[in-house]
């Protein structure tokens, strides 16, 4: 099976920086499998499971979905940017929280950041690491996409739900 691979264009130079999750509307609740949840307030958006990668893929198993990494950094632009305007959307958020169990990971992480990191080869960010339950990797879109509509359709291509 052929992995795929999704570079997207963004405003400015792909960041090698990073991104911090710097927004103040986020909530912690508890959900009915006692996983806490970090989730974007803004209308129905994206909701990211503050879980680890090895709690998502265990969910993603339990629940028959994938599971979509955002991997980013403290600094990164492109990667606050998608946090702050693809992320909050609607339709973004019912489309990545009907299919995936997103987590975001920090890829400089001094610890199991930087390990997940290069165990996937994560050298650009932001990176949208789509995974399968047993940890394979379906594919990934490779930098900031700050349309909606084209993000959607690259994960839309990945999943094969086109």
């Amino acid at each position: 099976m052929k992995r795929v691979i999704l570079i997207c264009c963004f405003i400015g130079a792909i960041c090698a920086c990073g991104n911090a999750k710097s927004n103040p509307q986020d909530t912690t609740k508890a959900t009915d499998t006692n996983i806490e949840v970090k989730e974007v307030v803004e209308e129905q958006g994206t909701v990211f499971y503050d879980i680890t990668l090895e709690q998502a893929l265990e969910k993603a198993k339990a629940d028959s979905k994938l599971v979509l990494v955002n991997f980013h950094t403290k600094t990164c632009g492109p990667c606050k940017k998608m946090e702050k305007t693809v992320f909050p959307n609607p339709e973004c958020g019912k489309y990545v929280n009907d299919h995936f169990v997103p987590i975001t990971i920090d890829g400089e992480d001094g610890g199991t950041g930087q390990e997940i990191a290069k165990k996937y080869n994560i050298f650009i960010f932001p990176t949208y690491l789509i995974l399968r339950p047993d940890g394979f990797k379906e594919g990934e879109v490779l930098g900031a996409e700050l349309d909606v509509n084209k993000f959607l359709e690259m994960l839309k291509t990945i999943i094969h739900d086109a």
